[in-house]
């Protein structure tokens, strides 16, 4: 059966932990289709530092250091878009261009699942894909709505995810990446290098055009 997976952020910048958590994502599912989607308009995060061509950039040139058997992509459907960016409406435009039977997954942290319900239209994600969920140790849902969507819809069979059109979630330990983009623009502004954050391509982008050396306003 087709499949695919999205991967949504800001990338703002892309770093390591981003890049690892998709290799290892990749390496245990072996989607046919990795699509890095990139967002414009952050909907629950302050507005991005660099502009939306320099993250498209970066992400750009993170991806051509990738073995490309990964089966990586990067969709520009959401930056091109002149309103703010809903997954579900970009989920929405996937089933009308690719049919109601292609297995669809979105890859979201545990962090981000924890906040599920703050989303735009959340209830109708699981009608239109299936979430895989970056589990970190330690870490616990609170929220009885989100156990309750944990009950009725975790599966832990890989083939399911990579079959069933939508409908399920399936938690996974990607491994323990303790980076952020929000910390990497702190250690730029404080004049810090990139040591082994980013992949070295964007460490060079970054200083050749300074993004992140003061905090614009």
């Amino acid at each position: 059966m087709p499949n695919l997976i999205i991967f949504g952020g800001t990338f703002d910048p892309i770093h390591n932990g981003h890049l690892n958590t998709a290799i290892n994502v990749q390496q245990f599912f072996h989607f046919e289709r990795f699509i890095f989607l990139p967002c414009k308009v952050p909907i629950l995060k302050n507005k991005a530092l660099a502009t939306t061509t320099q993250r498209l950039d970066m992400l750009k040139l993170a991806l051509k250091e990738q073995d490309q058997t990964a089966n990586f992509a990067i969709d520009t459907r959401e930056i091109t878009r002149t309103s703010p960016s809903y997954m579900v409406t970009t989920l929405e435009d996937y089933r009308r261009e690719l049919g109601q039977t292609l297995a669809i997954s979105l890859l979201i942290g545990v962090d981000s699942f924890a906040t599920l319900t703050k989303w735009y239209q959340w209830e109708r994600l699981l009608h239109l894909a299936n979430l895989v969920v970056i589990d970190r140790p330690g870490y616990h849902i609170e929220s009885q709505v989100l156990l309750n969507l944990l009950k009725n819809h975790e599966t832990s069979e890989v083939q399911q995810i990579k079959n069933v059109p939508n409908g399920l979630i399936f938690k996974f330990n990607a491994g323990l990446y303790d980076l952020s983009s929000t910390a990497i623009r702190s250690q730029i502004q404080q004049g810090y290098l990139l040591n082994a954050d980013v992949p070295k391509s964007v460490a060079n982008y970054i200083k050749e055009h300074q993004i992140y050396t003061r905090i614009k306003e």
